[in-house]
């Protein structure tokens, strides 16, 4: 569906119910949560009743204003017990949601937006477009269509999104109209400053700690494709979760010779799951589909059954397949 096509289905949507729950994907970023932000404050603005559900952690975002009721797991159950429209953001599979994926079956109607390359259309209502750099792009533009006004709560939250999934506007999704995007979000009082800094400049004593042991671990494959890991041990002897390694993915990406950048984290349930980024030539999309998994041409993600060395061996293999015949 075109952004001219799903305007007004969108428009009608929002009318047509008093109560919303709003989700993103598991383990929340910057776009996901500056998504769900933007489409909650414009639906209570409305006179809507919009709640939003969060399934993990969202203390590196401080600056961001949540202006609904945020639901847990008990309250997420006694929400779905009502007549209510079901909103998922930067991600399009409902089991990518966690506990929100219910709302999938008890909502009476879905609406999608996202920008990831994906399997299926699962809403009722989807709008898609893998060429945008991020969620908070496509809500932008839709409310624009819509001619919603913006406020300094949902400016923030779309800045916060642009800005995260371009990881600074360095991204190649980058493009020259996105900067007139930035401009027009940041004459609402945009904190910009702490907004960057927050995102790209700022981390804990911890989330160093754990930095360091994956800067050791790393080792550079075929000349050119940066990998590191972190086991379920590591995490234990470290008194770390995985949310104090978010970014890993990036700061390996920093490395001058990588073409390619390849973190791995054990999950709980010795399945692993793969982040990777790529600067020029290989497509981490094509490798990440090749084991079920997808995202953009330079940042993809997968899930692998375990265990660690047979997973990295794997990854490894697929992204060499992608070199030139002179590496």
């Amino acid at each position: 569906m075109t952004l001219a096509e799903f305007a007004p289905q969108f428009a009608a949507f929002a009318e047509k119910y008093d109560q919303f729950i709003i989700c993103g994907h598991i383990r929340p970023d910057g776009d996901s949560i500056g998504s769900c932000i933007t489409i909650a404050e414009r639906l209570r603005l409305m006179g809507k009743h919009p709640r939003i559900y969060y399934e993990g952690d969202l203390s590196h975002y401080p600056w961001l204003t949540q202006p609904v009721e945020i639901l847990d797991e008990k309250t997420l159950s006694r929400a779905t017990c009502c007549r209510f429209g079901w909103i998922m953001v930067d991600c399009a599979e409902p089991a990518r949601t966690g506990e929100a994926a219910v709302c999938a079956d008890l909502a009476e109607t879905s609406v999608c937006i996202d920008h990831h390359t994906n399997m299926g259309e699962y809403a009722d209502y989807n709008l898609i477009d893998p060429g945008a750099t991020s969620a908070s792009e496509i809500i932008f533009r839709l409310f624009k269509a819509l001619d919603y006004p913006f406020n300094p709560t949902m400016a923030t939250a779309l800045f916060t999104g642009i800005a995260f999934d371009t990881g600074g506007f360095r991204h190649s999704s980058m493009k020259p109209e996105i900067f007139g995007i930035l401009q027009e979000l940041s004459k609402q009082d945009v904190p910009i400053t702490r907004v960057m800094n927050g995102l790209f400049h700022t981390k804990s004593m911890l989330e160093m700690k754990v930095l360091s042991v994956i800067m050791r671990k790393a080792r550079l494959y075929h000349g050119r494709i940066i990998v590191s890991w972190l086991e379920n041990s590591d995490f234990l002897k470290l008194g770390a979760t995985s949310d104090d390694c978010e970014g890993a993915v990036a700061d390996l990406a920093e490395v001058e010779e990588a073409e390619a950048a390849v973190f791995l984290r054990e999950l709980p349930n010795g399945q692993v799951r793969v982040n990777m980024r790529s600067k020029h030539f290989i497509n981490v999309a094509a490798a990440a589909k090749a084991f079920g998994g997808g995202g953009h041409v330079r940042a993809a993600g997968c899930t692998l059954s375990g265990p660690m060395l047979l997973a990295r061996e794997a990854v490894i293999s697929e992204l060499a397949k992608q070199l030139p015949e002179d590496f």
